[in-house]
């Protein structure tokens, strides 16, 4: 676009895969003597953020890239 505006799409997981970060074992064993388990899931599958960023100034030029 320019150097004071600035479009930004991120995506994850866009192919909907259920992901599973590990796994939380409990600290005592049942009846049968295994150790229960549950899944740790990511809060959220899929996620998507679209961000427009625009530098207004007074001469609608100045931005502060020379600055970084």
């Amino acid at each position: 676009m320019s150097p004071q505006k600035i479009l930004y799409v991120a995506v994850s997981n866009a192919l909907d895969f259920k992901n599973v970060n590990g796994y939380q074992y409990a600290s005592t064993p049942n009846s049968n003597g295994v150790y229960n388990r549950r899944a740790l899931k990511p809060a959220a599958d899929q996620f998507f953020f679209i961000g427009f960023f625009w530098t207004i100034s007074d001469n609608g030029t100045d931005n502060q890239l020379d600055n970084l």
